[in-house]
């Protein structure tokens, strides 16, 4: 058999001893730096479930290995997840090889982009994903091991090691893994998922090649104090969006989403003055800065008479807008993406 590209010989997987399997894995470069689950042939049989493990998903960057969905039942196994989780560990892979998310950009780049998968529809609460308070961080099984399950694809079948074929100058915490979900209960306005085409009822992984979220705290209840903290954080100084086209993620929290519904605005305004306001003026901006705003973001330049200005995205449709986290307090996020980089939501089968 062969495993993240190097022919095995022997039974490799039949350890006794966890901490002897741990060291080969990780000399072998098979893991993130935490300790795995053997992947035993019962172990990956009942990954698979029903799910055929000889179908071909396509081919996974930068190394371009042919990726079955068997090598994700491995890697799945690896991470600690339940065989139930596997149907949205299956979709989320589906979901990254897709051109549109720039995979091969997302794993090689220097810049300190990730992957991260957002849940929506019935499999949030059968699988009891977080979307509540400190969904972006520890706790829950399922966010912490689907998202691993990821990441380790990426390293194990794409080849996204650090240096090796991963040349992020920094990288981020969350690129051990991230999954999180909307939280629905809590969001006044249409799901994310219905509002990309899909039915309420449906199950759908959205994979997003961004950075970490960066955390917007307003305590105004003020809808444009609000939104006007989301817009700045959105073209901060050296943030992604400077430089980038691709569609960023604002996850706005349970408070801001209240506060922001009961004076009238639902997510496609929230959009509108997002795009309208999350603006910098590029007016006399030179040097390196400015010739790359100018021609890496091309179709974001806005030109006013003698005026230019540079608008975060394409258009106010591209920023993706998620309701998630606990009422706790006035907080939200912003996910700044990587080049070129779209959102791509795939169903849950």
């Amino acid at each position: 058999m062969s495993f993240a590209g190097k022919e095995i010989t022997g039974d490799l997987l039949a350890y006794d001893d966890v901490e002897a399997m741990g060291e080969e894995f990780y000399g072998e470069k098979w893991t993130d730096g935490l300790p795995v689950v053997a992947p035993t042939a019962d172990r990956v049989e009942r990954m698979l479930g029903a799910a055929d493990g000889g179908e071909l998903l396509g081919t996974m960057p930068p190394r371009w290995r042919r990726t079955f969905v068997h090598h994700v039942a491995v890697n799945a196994v690896l991470a600690g997840c339940r065989p139930e989780y596997f149907p949205v560990v299956l979709a989320g892979v589906r979901a990254i090889l897709d051109p549109r998310l720039n995979l091969y950009g997302v794993q090689g780049t220097t810049n300190p982009a990730g992957v991260m998968l957002v849940v929506n529809g019935p499999a949030r609460l059968a699988l009891d994903v977080n979307s509540g308070h400190n969904l972006f961080g520890q706790g829950w099984r399922a966010n912490a091991t689907i998202g691993r399950a990821i990441r380790l694809c990426m390293i194990n079948i794409g080849g996204g090691l650090p240096v090796l074929g991963d040349m992020s100058t920094l990288g981020n915490p969350n690129k051990y893994g991230s999954c999180i979900a909307e939280n629905e209960e809590e969001s006044p306005w249409a799901p994310f998922h219905v509002e990309r085409g899909f039915g309420a009822d449906e199950s759908v992984v959205t994979a997003a090649g961004v950075t970490a979220p960066q955390n917007i705290a307003i305590l105004s209840q003020d809808p444009v104090a609000i939104l006007d903290g989301i817009a700045g954080a959105l073209m901060s100084s050296g943030s992604n969006l400077l430089l980038f086209t691709a569609q960023p993620l604002v996850v706005i929290g349970p408070v801001h989403a209240k506060h922001l519904a009961r004076n009238g605005y639902d997510k496609p305004s929230i959009r509108r003055y997002l795009w309208e306001h999350g603006t910098i003026e590029l007016t006399g901006v030179g040097g390196t800065d400015g010739k790359a705003m100018r021609e890496w973001k091309a179709r974001c330049v806005h030109v006013e008479g003698s005026r230019e200005f540079l608008r975060p995205s394409v258009t106010p449709e591209d920023i993706g807008i998620v309701v998630a986290g606990g009422k706790s307090g006035p907080h939200s996020a912003v996910l700044q993406p990587f080049n070129i980089t779209q959102l791509v939501s795939m169903a849950v089968s």
